[in-house]
């Protein structure tokens, strides 16, 4: 699963919108900064240097850039615009990016995302302007190497623009995602250090949080006056992840320890104990107190059928997340026919194996297999150590036996982490963050390590390759290191390319026989097992209205995960609707795309071709992913065998 700051997920993208009076504390030269940008997406570091000199000596500079203008001329010059009007009011975006950093300006890292709902719909109206400006360009008049990013973007604006009714229904409170857990992250990972002014910031940041807070409350006092709730168990895990937050003394206090690290200055250290003893905390236990206020209106068992305009809200997310048309109907009938096939491919491989039982189903054999300890490491500090260590094994392995099935390899390196405690219980099983896109900080995979019999042995390699190499990390990698519009490598959110690709080299993986044993392979077979379930389950749960419990039951009886597995994977799917379906419908596809280039190609197919083209593509909807892979197809057979 790859996660990024809610700003850039493109279903998110609106949800965090700063003032913008306040990313920059030299308003008079705002505009420079815009441009420093610019041309730091240009690769022209020398002029953004420049300009980064100019702000900070105060220069009167005029400045004309035809991003500025509604609708530019030239379409590179709106890409500019709509990178400008994404990241211009998040400071911790941009935080995240860290663009800034290298030509020397830091300010916006001393401020926090404006939530007000006033910012909001700021965002969302600026949002329907770059749609109206979009629509005036022709198709047919786009430079060639450019058609795709326009098309990409042209997707995106349109599909946000729909979801104007929707504005307000998303959860920024669940017990997997949102405000709380962007600040986490935000303080712990992204928030650079390297100058005295980073530690002032670090601190100017946490005096902040009572404030961004209240805006979340109010937020949230409007959406219960409309009738939008999260379920009772998002509230319930929320609540008891602020507690363990909130628990130890401020020195221990997460916040704090990463500071510690950071810097030695006693002043610092004192102001922030302070800060977080006092205000920090304060500001979490007003939030705490507000969402038990709400659990009196809270549910267990509805799905976002439950909220006003159920129905199209939930057609509206899967649309999002597959980047296709696909009615809920027709998803569901398609999950039941994978999870159909897999089922026989996994009882064939345990009659191979002569653990096969007729009688049994394969969600019952596998859990058979599962209460085995000796695929388990030891539930201790030692047991995950070794862990650890064997991801990393893993991950040198497969840069020896899959990376000659690609010419593009990423320069970035990717790290292997474990969950922090504190956000354990409800965090899935694993999960990936990209590379700063100046390479400044590599990729982190992440495993959830809080109970380790919930990580089989026999389930590690393909998550590897799932959500490190040649997954997650090589397709976040490789669209940084790309000649792309800045935006389209930031814009990661097409939900059915991106983990449609891991679930692809999860299968290309299987293909050619990288899973070491038969237990390896049943582990591989599970894991796509469950991606197939997700397609009956996520309907299930916002289309055919399923409890909870009758959607655990599911879970349980075809996957054969242990009940706590299921349960974080059901209450999920209940906060993040139509994301699970992306999975296995991205997958189809680029395996579909790639049958229909072996079939036309023959001989002239090469693997590595086809891999180049997906990855060029970039974080795109299908149907631009399916053009670009037509294109390829046309090109490569209208050449003789001697131009190859």
């Amino acid at each position: 699963m790859l996660f990024v700051p809610a700003p850039i997920a493109m279903e998110l993208i609106i949800d965090h919108r700063h003032d913008g009076g306040m990313v920059f504390s030299n308003q008079k030269n705002s505009d420079l900064y815009w441009e420093a940008l610019v041309q730091i997406g240009k690769n022209n570091k020398t002029g953004a240097e420049e300009l980064a000199t100019a702000i900070k000596n105060h220069q009167n500079v005029y400045l004309i850039s035809s991003w500025k203008e509604v609708h530019p001329k030239e379409v590179s010059s709106f890409f500019d615009r709509l990178l400008i009007s994404t990241v211009n009011r998040s400071p911790q975006l941009l935080s995240y990016l860290g663009l800034f950093e290298s030509i020397g300006i830091r300010e916006h890292n001393a401020y926090l995302d404006d939530l007000s709902i006033v910012a909001l719909k700021q965002g969302f109206y600026e949002m329907k302007e770059n749609f109206a400006s979009i629509e005036k360009y022709n198709l047919s008049e786009v430079p060639a190497d450019q058609k795709l990013s326009f098309q990409t973007f042209s997707w995106m604006i349109q599909s946000l623009n729909m979801g104007e009714p929707f504005l307000y229904h998303s959860y920024p409170v669940n017990q997997m995602f949102g405000v709380v857990q962007d600040l986490t992250v935000l303080f712990t990972l992204f928030h650079p250090f390297g100058s005295e002014e980073d530690v002032a910031n670090y601190l100017s940041r946490l005096n902040q949080i009572p404030k961004q807070f209240s805006q979340l409350i109010d937020l949230l006092k409007m959406q219960q006056d409309m009738g939008i709730l999260p379920p009772r168990f998002a509230l319930e895990k929320s609540i008891q992840m602020i507690e363990r937050f909130i628990q130890p003394p401020a020195e221990k206090n997460i916040f704090y320890l990463h500071l510690q690290e950071k810097t030695k200055q006693a002043a610092a250290l004192s102001k922030a104990k302070s800060l977080i003893g006092g205000k920090v905390y304060s500001a979490y236990r007003m939030l705490k107190k507000h969402l038990e206020g709400m659990l009196k209106g809270a549910k267990y068992d509805h799905g976002v059928w439950a909220l006003p305009q159920g129905d199209k809200y939930y057609a509206y997310c899967l649309r999002v997340h597959t980047t296709t048309d696909l009615t809920a109907d027709e998803i569901h009938d398609l999950g039941l026919k994978e999870v159909d096939r897999i089922e026989k491919e996994m009882h064939a491989l345990f009659a191979k194996g002569g653990l096969d039982d007729p009688k049994k189903g394969a969600g019952e054999l596998l859990l058979e297999l599962s209460k085995n300890k000796a695929f388990y490491f030891a539930n201790s500090s030692e047991g995950r150590r070794e862990c650890i260590a064997a991801f990393e094994a893993i991950l040198e392995r497969s840069r020896k036996a899959l990376w000659p099935l690609f010419r593009l390899k990423p320069e970035a390196a990717v790290e292997i982490k474990q969950v922090p405690k504190h956000e354990e219980e409800g965090a899935p099983g694993a999960y990936y963050y990209p590379p700063s896109i100046d390479g400044s900080r590599p990729g982190v995979f992440y495993v959830n390590l809080g109970d380790m019999n919930n990580l089989a042995k026999y389930q590690m390699e393909t998550l590897a390759v799932h959500e490190a190499e040649p997954g997650h990390h090589f397709q976040c990698s490789i669209q940084n290191e790309m000649q792309l519009p800045l935006l389209r490598k930031i814009a990661t959110g097409y939900t059915a390319y991106v983990e449609g690709w891991a679930l692809y080299v999860e299968k290309l993986g299987y293909e050619e026989k990288f899973y070491s044993t038969i237990f390896d392979q049943l582990g591989h077979l599970q894991y796509d097992l469950l991606r197939a379930a997700r397609l009956v389950l996520d309907t299930g749960i916002h289309r055919k209205r399923w409890s909870r419990e009758k959607a655990i039951q599911y879970m349980e009886k075809v996957t054969g995960m242990a009940k706590e597995e299921v349960v974080s994977e059901i209450e999920r799917y209940f906060v993040l609707p139509g994301q699970a379906c992306a999975y296995k419908i991205g997958q189809l596809k680029i395996l579909q795309l790639r049958e229909k280039a072996k079939a036309v190609l023959g001989e002239r197919f090469d693997i590595r071709d086809f891999h180049d083209v997906v990855l060029k593509t970039g974080s795109a909807p299908l149907a631009v992913l399916e053009e670009a892979v037509n294109a390829y197809i046309a090109s490569t057979g209208s050449l003789n065998p001697v131009d190859r």
